[in-house]
């Protein structure tokens, strides 16, 4: 089933339900679910944890996972884009392909801050090629909340509630989500440890079906410090579980080194039998084998906190060689990948090219990061942390600006926000712009109907004010408001939408509430600022957990202060920044020492500084230039509320 709906870009995408039989897109597997007769009435839920099937007067209507989280849409919000001079070439290719130019409509890859439910149900379906998660484990509550912020630990929060079956329906929800966006030939690959992965397989079996099941896969870290627990064996490896979309699905044999060459028996088919090879004299032919197929055990190093060529800091950290693996695996240049669950952006990085090469000197082995365009995927991101979104911005413009971009053309990247919007950026729009974007936050659509009426909401007309937080609507806007809902829509109410409010424009509004009842020729106003409960009161009445989900913020204070503490080495201070949102706290600083204009990276080993004890960011760092001279310097502040902001300053090192 294909329906049409509306994107915030206002262009028509598919949204396209997985095309398996049975009641609402669940494949049937009546042999993996039969009854077993032999042990009696023994009941079989086939339906994965959330599916909700409803009866009303002898209707049946599936609403999937409706129930636990009903679907709201927000229009995304431009924070960001790091471009990189090619932009055009990517975006001329879009428009032969209408999935790409629906998945990508400025030409530019996508990196989203939100609610990854809520962003995969407004992307268009069957349009990915590999999807990567490495959602939360069910190992607990301080081990999930990495960064700190508020809507990271409002998420997880919501993960616990239930326990283990409700950390299956918050999972099956996404799940059932990521099927649809899979093309046919495409492929998921899930990340799990010990804790959920054999509750989860269960799951999947019943979403994708127990034939697309194709491996579950080993990472065995066999240089990680175990935790070792008496009476119990460490635990030395992670999970993943492997489904492709349908049976026609992409995959390419990948062989690894062996660590020494083998001596391996030459085999060949004989009427249909594999035999043993042998020369002309009879002899059995031997082959010295260097490398080997590479099965579902993954040998594969972790991150130590020493590596200094790839780790960025923060615990959860995967490989690239990891990522790169699935990639190569499953998919080829120019596909699409997508990894919702984003944290540091490894998929992602790998996506536009980067790898890792190990080279074995005597008993040294030494680590390398190279990069090659021609290998790129196009590549779609999504985390519920702000922090999270910073990094993994930092090292794709890193990654591309080091390895990549000097060599081969790469799409523009851009950050999008859906559902927390930044204020200070929406100031910025045009009249248009930000009239468009409210009524859509709003629940409306947007309609160019005449200077005075800017959109409709459920019949009634919308009136945006202008985008700076100091306009105040006044009195000549509500009558001219008025009228237009009046004479223009024959409506006896309308809804205006704006930062503040004057007197004037409240007491106009209490007088036509007043005559309303008298007098048809005056209408009912509501007077509604952006801030106020009434304007997310569309999100709220679906779930009151959606509340935080649409919301508006400003970037943090940012102060520097400095000090010389020896020849070319400063001490960077910014404790005396501070949160300008309610409740906001600073969670994360990131600092660029040899900053270039238009484009934020972060020198290595200071994207995400933490106190070894408390685990609470460092709000100072200590850093050597490599010689006297002026420098341009960059400070990288997020707050746990989702805030962000960006100060650049020169300064004379001696």
């Amino acid at each position: 089933m294909s329906r049409k709906v509306k994107t915030t870009e206002e262009m028509e995408i598919s949204f396209i339900e997985p095309p398996e039989a049975g009641e609402g897109g669940i494949p049937e597997q009546k042999e993996h679910f039969q009854l077993p007769t032999r042990f009696g009435a023994v009941p079989v839920d086939e339906a994965p944890l959330g599916w909700e099937v409803e009866t009303r007067r002898r209707e049946v209507k599936v609403t999937k996972f409706q129930h636990a989280y009903p679907t709201i849409r927000l229009p995304f919000q431009e924070v960001q884009r790091v471009e990189f001079a090619h932009n055009d070439r990517f975006l001329a290719e879009n428009e032969k392909s209408r999935k790409l130019k629906e998945l990508f409509p400025t030409g530019a890859n996508r990196l989203f801050f939100g609610d990854n439910l809520h962003i995969m149900r407004q992307l268009p379906g069957e349009s990915i090629d590999l999807i990567y998660i490495d959602p939360p484990f069910f190992s607990g509550r301080n081990y999930n909340v990495i960064f700190g912020d508020k809507n990271e630990v409002r998420s997880f929060s919501d993960i616990w509630e239930g326990g283990m079956p409700g950390y299956l329906v918050w999972l099956n929800a996404r799940l059932w989500e990521t099927k649809r966006l899979l093309k046919s030939t495409g492929s998921i690959f899930v990340h799990l440890d010990w804790h959920a992965s054999h509750y989860v397989k269960v799951e999947m079996d019943k979403i994708f079906g127990y034939s697309s099941f194709r491996n579950e896969i080993i990472w065995y870290y066999y240089n990680k410090m175990h935790d070792r627990r008496k009476g119990q064996l460490p635990n030395a490896c992670d999970v993943i579980l492997w489904y492709s979309k349908t049976r026609d699905y992409k995959y390419f044999e990948l062989k690894e080194q062996r660590d020494e060459p083998v001596k391996q028996l030459v085999r060949k088919k004989v009427d249909g039998k594999m035999v043993n090879a042998r020369d002309e004299d009879g002899n059995v032919l031997y082959r010295e084998a260097v490398d080997r197929t590479v099965d579902n055990i993954w040998r594969m190093p972790t991150l130590q906190p020493a590596d200094t060529v790839e780790r960025v800091g923060y615990p959860t950290q995967k490989p690239l060689e990891l990522t790169q693996r699935i990639i190569e695996m499953v998919t080829e240049p120019g596909d699409v990948v997508a990894d919702f669950f984003c944290g540091g952006g490894g998929l992602l990085v790998c996506a536009q090219g980067v790898r890792t090469i190990r080279t074995q000197t005597g008993n040294t082995t030494k680590k390398d990061i190279v990069g090659d365009g021609e290998k790129a995927r196009r590549w779609i991101g999504c985390d519920q942390s702000r922090i999270a979104i910073a990094i993994t911005a930092d090292r794709i413009a890193k990654a591309i600006e080091e390895k990549i971009g000097a060599l081969f053309p790469v799409p523009d990247f851009t950050v999008e926000h859906w559902g927390i919007y930044e204020a200070t950026r929406l100031e910025q729009y045009t009249a248009e712009q930000f009239r468009e974007f409210v009524v859509k936050a709003f629940g409306g659509r947007p309609e160019s109907i005449s200077s005075a009426i800017h959109g409709v909401r459920y019949g009634v007309p919308l009136y945006v004010g202008e985008p700076s937080r100091k306009s105040r609507l006044g009195r000549e806007d509500v009558a001219q408001f008025a009228k237009a809902v009046y004479e223009e829509r024959r409506a006896n109410h309308g809804v205006m939408l704006g930062w503040n409010f004057g007197p004037d424009a409240r007491k106009a509004a209490e007088i036509l509430a007043a005559r309303e009842n008298r007098r048809i020729d005056f209408v009912r106003l509501n007077l509604i600022r952006l801030e106020d409960d009434a304007f997310r009161d569309h999100v709220v009445i679906k779930s009151r957990d959606y509340a935080p989900l649409l919301s508006f913020i400003q970037p943090p204070e940012v102060r520097i202060d400095l000090r010389r503490v020896a020849a070319l080495t400063y001490e960077f201070d910014v404790s005396e920044s501070v949160s300008l949102n309610k409740d906001g706290m600073i969670a994360n600083v990131q600092w660029d020492f040899s900053h270039k204009p238009g484009r934020f990276t972060s020198t290595q080993g200071y994207s995400f500084l933490r106190d070894k004890k408390t685990g609470r960011p460092l709000l100072n760092a200590e850093y050597t230039f490599p010689k006297a001279g002026p420098y341009t310097i960059a400070c990288s502040v997020q707050d746990d509320q989702g805030g962000e902001r960006t100060v650049v300053q020169t300064i004379e090192a001696t």
